[in-house]
């Protein structure tokens, strides 16, 4: 069945690339074909007002295949992750990817965009933060066709445009390609007031679309967004994520307030197989959020199965074999998410004990419970695991609460409602 799959991915590939002429003999973007890359820092790419009001300057970073005399390229925008609060263009893992991929003859581009998330941290705040960001990437992607319908600084072939990135950076990438219509704008969101679709970053006039997204550890408002006929899609993402869900699950900024109930990869793909949208997907079984950030292994991984996957958007047959192992695609999303769970809540609701099953963890464990504001409510250590965490909680008041689990080599996130109080 997968082989089948991967013939008609390659097919649909063959039949709806045309501009441009590829070369798959020539290893040019199967492979590391160049030995150096130019970079190009701080180039400014539009400005827009930030969630406090304050004027932002947008900038990216360029990097070229050093000596390349070829004069229209493919481009790969990459926005970085920090759950929209935190990190930059220069952040590992988008630097790296820009890199390898440069020097296989793309043109990327790493790109800075609008953080914040203010006071209350709620869905309607979260929700503007992703809309801000998608917005400044959308500025991004007009830049390069701006440019390339004049002096194409960058010899950059706009009609192959990709975008992605690393956990809120892919959130952004999906949701610039599949939030494509105002009727499906939460309604949380001032159009008027934020600038639309489109926004205000900069660079009107041009068009904003993909041509295919990367999603690295990255989820979706609502997978139902995507329609037959959209683009293309990408996905990696590890089962043990406790930072994006793998599945559909509540998302909890900085590990503590829960945010929004979000479609991650394994739903995405699923829906998207369900209604035809092309794509692939790679499971990092096992794995927690971005594997790939600080770890060669993973980072080699990651680099091949992208490679591999726009390769064939091109039209061409990629030499390197799929990473392997790949568990994707024979567990439901129940079965790959708790397989190996290493804590289980006994009791959910809880009552008067807070009851979780550790057998699954090793060494000492230091435990803290925190309500939804954020405020510590409880904490413990357990220097000695029994596989079986029980503590009196019914001195506090009712609602929901988060359990932080700690040892040397894990941080595990559970939720649980507590129903009784004092």
């Amino acid at each position: 069945m997968k082989y089948l799959f991967t013939t008609l991915f390659l097919f649909y590939y063959i039949i709806s690339y045309s501009q441009g002429v590829v070369n798959c003999n020539s290893h040019r973007y199967d492979q590391e074909v160049f030995s150096l890359v130019n970079i190009t820092n701080d180039i400014l790419y539009g400005s827009n007002t930030d969630a406090n009001g304050a004027q932002v300057s947008l900038t990216l970073d360029v990097y070229e295949p050093a000596g390349d005399t070829l004069a229209m390229r493919p481009l790969i925008i990459w926005a970085h992750g920090g759950s929209f609060i935190s990190g930059t263009k220069n952040d590992n893992d988008v630097v790296t990817l820009s890199q390898h991929f440069a020097l296989r003859g793309y043109v990327c581009a790493s790109i800075n965009y609008r953080l914040g998330i203010p006071f209350p941290m709620n869905e309607t705040n979260a929700q503007k933060a992703v809309f801000r960001a998608v917005q400044d990437m959308r500025a991004a992607v007009r830049f390069f066709r701006k440019d390339a319908a004049g002096p194409n600084v960058y010899k950059i072939d706009p009609s192959l445009i990709f975008c992605g990135g690393s956990s809120a950076g892919a959130f952004t990438a999906l949701h610039l390609a599949y939030l494509d219509d105002t009727s499906e704008i939460p309604s949380q969101i001032d159009t008027t007031q934020m600038g639309g679709l489109e926004g205000n970053s900069g660079n009107p006039g041009f068009a904003s679309t993909t041509n295919a997204v990367l999603n690295l550890c990255g989820a979706l408002g609502n997978k139902t967004w995507m329609h037959p006929g959209d683009v293309p899609l990408l996905s990696m993402h590890g089962t043990q994520d406790q930072v994006v869900p793998y599945a559909t699950d509540t998302i909890y900024l900085l590990g503590v307030f829960p945010v929004m109930v979000v479609d991650g990869s394994y739903s995405i793909n699923e829906y998207a197989n369900l209604i035809g949208v092309p794509n692939e997907m790679y499971t990092f079984y096992g794995a927690g959020h971005v594997p790939y950030a600080g770890n060669i292994q993973y980072m080699d991984t990651t680099i091949r199965f992208v490679s591999n996957f726009l390769y064939r958007y091109l039209g061409c047959t990629p030499s390197d074999p799929e990473p392997y192992p790949n568990t994707f695609g024979t567990a439901s999303s129940d079965q790959a998410i708790h397989m190996n769970e290493e804590a289980v809540l006994l009791v959910n609701p809880a009552r008067q004990y807070l009851e979780i099953r550790t057998a699954g963890l090793s060494g000492t464990i230091h435990w803290l419970v925190f309500d939804i504001t954020g405020k510590k409510a409880a904490e413990g250590i357990m220097a000695e695991n029994t596989g079986r965490l029980k503590t009196d909680i019914s001195r506090l008041p009712a609602g929901l609460y988060l359990v932080r689990l700690l040892t040397q080599t894990r941080v595990i996130t559970l939720k649980f409602l507590h129903t009784s109080g004092y």
